[in-house]
């Protein structure tokens, strides 16, 4: 991908990074509930490109369990983060946004839009952020397919206007986990249970999260979780 956003003095331009990361295909709800799910898949996609990109970089092949699971679960994943990318928008253009906003009046009235968005997204991020509290996240491809699974199916939150989330098997994914659990488990550190009960944490604050309209000013973005 082009690095033209990139300035002469090393730093990111937000307009052109925004310019250059937009959606091809991106579907953006109208009603605040459907802002919500968006939210989920914007954590969706952040937490899976930054988790793909280390695995890359550290030339590192994750495992669960035998090799049929771990290709279905981390084919499913890789596609899924392709599909996202094309659809909904990721922590990256949110940050920029706000950063862009602050500096360049024309991008203003985009980060109003963006607002109810935005304060969806970094609840979720505070709390995954208050819960490691610095240190690395375990498993976050899983705490990912929990949030999902919490979001859509147990608290049956529409995903009309995201189509291509029917084709995931969520309960098969979480399943295909669970079969290793003993396996991932470690020791004073984040089990199998405790990314579940993140996850219900998680959305339990999305769900009280209410959004208030403020037209004097646009909200800080929390910087990179």
């Amino acid at each position: 991908m082009s690095k033209a956003y990139i300035t002469q003095e090393g730093q990111i331009d937000p307009r052109e990074f925004l310019l250059q990361n937009r959606c091809s295909e991106r579907i953006k709800p109208s009603l605040l509930r459907e802002v919500k799910t968006e939210a989920v898949l914007v954590f969706a996609r952040t937490a899976l490109e930054r988790f793909f990109t280390q695995m890359d970089e550290a030339q590192y092949h994750p495992r669960v369990g035998d090799p049929e699971d771990t290709r279905y679960i981390y084919e499913t994943l890789h596609d899924l983060k392709e599909t996202l990318a094309r659809h909904v928008v990721n922590a990256d253009y949110l940050i920029h946004l706000v950063q862009g906003a602050q500096k360049y009046p024309e991008l203003r009235r985009l980060a109003q839009f963006e607002q109810p968005l935005i304060e969806y997204y970094d609840v979720m991020a505070q709390k995954v952020a208050a819960h490691y509290r610095g240190r690395p996240a375990y498993l976050p491809e899983f705490l990912v397919v929990c949030v999902m699974s919490h979001w859509i199916l147990e608290e049956e939150h529409s995903i009309a206007l995201f189509p291509f989330l029917k084709g995931i098997d969520l309960l098969e994914l979480i399943a295909a986990f669970e079969r290793h659990r003993k396996e991932m488990e470690k020791e004073e550190a984040c089990t199998i249970t405790d990314i579940h009960e993140l996850s219900i944490r998680i959305v339990e604050k999305l769900q009280q999260k209410k959004f208030k309209l403020n037209t004097k000013r646009v909200s800080k973005s929390r910087k990179r979780k």
